[in-house]
């Protein structure tokens, strides 16, 4: 008799257990400095990440542009750089330059950049070789906002165009460019796209609309497209979902939403802060508040820390850069008293 009182204690204690266990605690950050690769003078002291990969980053290295107008520097040339080993490479670019966007393909570089003319700005695609520079694609744009932005779609280098007409996206083969997504009668004031290397995501909207249509696509189509009820702040995707700040510094009321590639499912939750500069990379986000202290979110579980990533400088809260490593991670450049100092994060 006492055998089976010991059985069905057993038994019964089991499953209480299970559920009674605590929820698995995600793994804290770590964070390593990089050494730059650059010695930069004062009249060259700008650089920007392009794109990420594992080990490796696409860098736009310039001088400040002192101008009221335009954007924060002219670039000099690009760089490639592997943080794991130390190797580097330059790539030229037309010069004067004012680069929007760049990625890597294969050995080579392409690039967007810009110039005025007496109609707004007119942009180039350009590929950048061993061998010397070709302009693939031009057109024309009212400002810089308006230039097309690259990507990479499973390792496929794509751009991101919007007109009066609508927005499209190009797929680019060697010196091929062609359309891939034509979508009429929505514009962006700011041409901004994020991927995952899988699917990509942009906001976009009609004459009609008060606030953005977040756009989820692949490289078949578009698949969700998913109406906000508050204004962006920033907008990013993960390996998983799609993440859009929302709120209005004005009121001081923040939060987020989350659609989720698998089933296009929505979720908003309230955040303390408001949401600038996020970045996606495997299950996480990355981003800063008002005052650039960073922070990192799990959307699947909506887990919010801070990460203080400078270690050695008093103030700990210098504008930051995210960029997804490629691997679940990231890569911060961080401007502490205008010296760039680069960060790696493992997730």
């Amino acid at each position: 008799m006492k055998k089976i009182i010991v059985l069905l204690f057993l038994i019964c204690a089991i499953p209480l257990s299970a559920c009674s266990k605590a929820p698995e605690q995600i793994p804290a950050p770590t964070v390593q400095r990089l050494t730059s690769p650059l010695e930069l003078s004062e009249d060259e002291a700008a650089t920007l990440i392009q794109c990420c990969g594992e080990n490796s980053v696409l860098l736009a290295v310039g001088h400040r542009n002192t101008a009221q107008t335009g954007p924060l520097y002219n670039t000099d040339y690009l760089l490639y750089w592997n943080y794991s080993d130390g190797t580097t490479k330059q790539f030229p670019v037309s010069s004067p330059a004012y680069i929007i966007s760049a990625v890597l393909d294969g050995s080579d570089v392409l690039y967007v950049d810009y110039e005025a003319v007496d109609s707004g700005l007119k942009w180039s695609l350009i590929r950048s070789t061993d061998t010397g520079k070709s302009t693939l694609a031009s057109g024309q744009a009212a400002s810089y906002d308006q230039v097309p932005a690259l990507f990479c779609l499973n390792g496929q280098p794509m751009y991101l165009q919007s007109e009066d007409t609508g927005i499209s996206v190009y797929r680019v083969d060697g010196s091929a460019v062609s359309s891939v997504l034509n979508l009429t009668d929505y514009t962006m004031s700011d041409v901004t796209v994020c991927t995952n290397g899988t699917q990509f995501a942009f906001l976009a909207s009609t004459n009609d609309d008060a606030y953005w249509t977040a756009f989820l696509c692949n490289a078949s189509g578009i698949l969700y497209q998913k109406e906000l009820s508050q204004q962006v702040t920033t907008f990013a995707i993960t390996g998983e979902y799609m993440v859009c700040g929302l709120g209005d510094p004005e009121t001081q009321k923040f939060s987020y939403v989350t659609i989720r590639i698998s089933d296009g499912k929505v979720a908003t939750a309230d955040s303390a802060v408001s949401l600038w500069r996020l970045a996606g990379s495997g299950s996480s986000c990355m981003y800063v508040d008002d005052a650039f202290a960073a922070h990192i979110l799990y959307p699947d579980t909506q887990q919010t820390d801070p990460l203080v990533i400078n270690d050695f400088a008093t103030y700990q809260n210098w504008p930051t850069v995210f960029c997804s490593d490629g691997v679940g991670g990231y890569l911060a450049e961080m401007d502490i008293e205008d010296t760039v100092t680069y960060w790696h994060i493992t997730i």
